[in-house]
């Protein structure tokens, strides 16, 4: 990854030798980011139950059952203009965007994902995915919510390891105001309220 020297992007047949060796370091827990070979319109890489992340998750477990491995729930790096969700006339439509999120949970989730957590920010993405993943026999699976996402320069490294910046416009208008810190609260109250088990800031 250029903008992160040491950094690097891993197929899948160099898992093994890195999950050893993570697990060497007493590290217990990782997250998975898929860079899909093929981007679309509506990321459905991001579903497909033969997916990069799916398919790195069962791999991941046949090496070392006891890793916890957490799924980024995103569509970011699986469509091919790089917003989170599905673009109608030119805007991230918030409804269509949920389904295809609840969806691609539920698919990390039957590949044996430890623990979801969403990064799309959409509007009641949390409850989307939770009555997702319940419906489909996973409510034992918690949900990591990137409860505080700010629209910062800051994902540029990111955006350019999963080759996802935006073809157009931005993601200020379902991320963050980092000056915004009352918004900060209320979202979180909502995804707590929502059925999120654990919270980040990012």
């Amino acid at each position: 990854v250029p903008s992160m020297p040491g950094v690097y992007h891993l197929s899948l047949d160099h898992l093994e030798k890195e999950i050893d060796e993570i697990a060497s370091l007493g590290i217990r827990a990782i997250i998975l980011f898929g860079v899909p070979d093929h981007k679309d319109e509506v990321g459905s890489e991001a579903y497909n139950e033969r997916g990069i992340v799916q398919r790195a998750i069962e791999k991941i477990k046949a090496i070392n059952k006891d890793m916890v491995v957490i799924a980024d729930t995103c569509l970011c790096q699986y469509t091919d203009h790089g917003h989170c969700g599905v673009v109608i006339d030119g805007y991230v439509d918030n409804d269509e965007s949920l389904k295809l999120h609840a969806k691609t949970a539920v698919s990390q989730a039957k590949a044996g994902a430890d623990i979801i957590a969403p990064s799309n920010m959409m509007d009641g993405f949390v409850a989307a995915i939770r009555q997702a993943l319940d419906e489909e026999g996973f409510a034992h699976i918690p949900i990591m919510s990137y409860a505080v996402k700010y629209a910062s320069a800051y994902y540029g490294p990111f955006r350019d390891a999963a080759d996802g910046a935006p073809a157009f416009g931005d993601r200020r208008h379902y991320q963050m105001n980092p000056a915004n810190s009352d918004e900060a609260l209320r979202e979180v109250d909502l995804d707590i309220e929502q059925g999120a088990d654990v919270l980040m800031v990012k």
